[in-house]
């Protein structure tokens, strides 16, 4: 494990760990971030062995192919507030994609990023908490950049930089483009999170009037979206007429609507 001291952004990458190989970048993160390391600590790893997303998921992690990344963070938020940092990442990655790489991603509650329908993007963001006070949070992003295929199991939902592109670049090119948008963005997301939800929706093609289900801790609801609460929080219209905010679950959509 090496520091690499070359500045990227102000905060975001001005430290750098290398790793070649790990169980998952969000561990190491987590460690230095106990440790005392300054926000803006970065480790990025060439692979993972046991990389993880959302609701316990493993994520594919072959060597040189991805970007495995995660972000020490120490925001000034309470731990209602919190998930805004979530989808503030989500913003960042799909706006990189757009504007530096012309891939058109998409957005999927609350924060895959998609590229033709397909997921290109996973983000896990974990928190520390005390005595009811934000601690830190570690801030993991894998980005699928030079894959040619995928395991079987997500064969059919998995795309890549490569694939979408057929542009092959290296990982530390879409650090270089990616980090000066996520530290603006998560900056926005403390100061002006109204910001955040208004530019998550935009670049969501589901955030409205789309009919979805989602499997919630709660059994299943479907209904239609309509848009983000000041949380986070997606609303889902039921065909009743009552509005339900789902706080955690996965979506599917299953059709366009009015």
């Amino acid at each position: 494990m090496a520091n690499d001291p070359s500045h990227i952004t102000n905060r975001f990458g001005s430290t750098v760990v290398r790793v070649d190989s790990v169980s998952s970048t969000n561990d190491v993160a987590r460690e230095l971030a106990v440790s005392g390391a300054r926000e803006g600590l970065c480790v990025i790893a060439r692979s993972q062995t046991a990389g993880r997303g959302r609701q316990g998921r493993s994520w594919s992690s072959p060597p040189g192919e991805g970007l495995y990344l995660s972000v020490i963070l120490r925001p000034q938020v309470t731990v209602s507030d919190s998930a805004i940092i979530t989808l503030a990442a989500a913003v960042a990655v799909a706006e990189t994609l757009k504007l530096g790489f012309q891939a058109e991603a998409d957005i999927k509650w609350p924060n895959d990023v998609l590229v033709g329908g397909r997921k290109i993007c996973g983000i896990l963001v974990e928190t520390a908490i005390e005595a009811g006070h934000l601690q830190y949070a570690v801030m993991g992003i894998g980005v699928n950049i030079a894959q040619r295929s995928f395991p079987d199991q997500i064969g059919d939902s998995a795309t890549s930089l490569l694939l979408e592109t057929g542009r092959l670049i290296l990982p530390d090119d879409f650090v270089q483009a990616m980090l000066p948008r996520l530290e603006d963005w998560y900056t926005t997301a403390t100061l002006q999170p109204a910001r955040v939800i208004a530019k998550w929706e935009r670049l969501s093609s589901s955030a409205n009037g789309c009919r979805v289900r989602v499997e919630s801790p709660d059994g299943p609801v479907e209904g239609v979206t309509r848009g983000l609460k000041a949380t986070g929080a997606l609303i889902v219209e039921l065909d009743t007429g009552e509005r339900r905010e789902i706080v955690s679950g996965e979506v599917k959509v299953t059709a366009i609507s009015a």
